[in-house]
């Protein structure tokens, strides 16, 4: 694990976005894999605030997919072709055996979600304070998907301080 100090709800998101970078056949973890991790988690205030916005698991994986659809098609390469001509033996996984890494984004807002953590002045580090830290990477990719699915950066930080508000008082 990346901190020590983690919740076990974010410890489960992490877990998550790994099993999500391998599932989609990503060859690094990267922000949009955190993103994923939290709504596959489903715990915590993170998976909290995205619910009440809208934004589901299911959702999130489609937006995923279309982003990558988009990129090769901006190339001349289609996803779907690709599919399509190799039928069952199509498979994007990554094996189990091969170790993922961390993407620079993501390594980027684990630090910041460390930062988030202590500005908040808390003792652990939950699902919010990583949606901060993919928030602080505003070109990061799960800015890009959270936008595709409608919702601002704003309105998820303020939806997350809204539950913490509601939380502590």
């Amino acid at each position: 694990m990346i901190f020590n100090r983690s919740g076990d709800r974010s410890r489960e998101s992490l877990e998550a976005a790994f099993e999500e970078a391998r599932m989609l056949g990503h060859d690094s973890l990267g922000d949009e894999d955190l993103l994923l991790g939290i709504l596959s988690a489903d715990a915590g205030v993170g998976a909290e605030a995205l619910r009440s916005l809208g934004v589901t698991l299911e959702g999130a994986r489609t937006e995923s997919e279309e982003m990558l659809s988009d990129a090769l098609a901006s190339i001349g390469v289609s996803l779907e072709e690709i599919r399509r001509e190799a039928g069952d033996a199509f498979d994007m996984g990554i094996p189990y055996g091969r170790k993922i890494p961390y993407a620079p984004r993501a390594k980027n807002a684990l630090v910041e979600a460390r930062r988030q953590m202590r500005r908040l002045g808390d003792d652990h580090l939950g699902t919010e304070h990583v949606l901060l830290g993919i928030l602080a990477n505003g070109d990061g990719t799960a800015v890009r998907m959270l936008s595709r699915l409608g919702v601002a950066p704003e309105a998820l930080e303020d939806r997350l301080r809204e539950m913490r508000d509601q939380a502590a008082g």
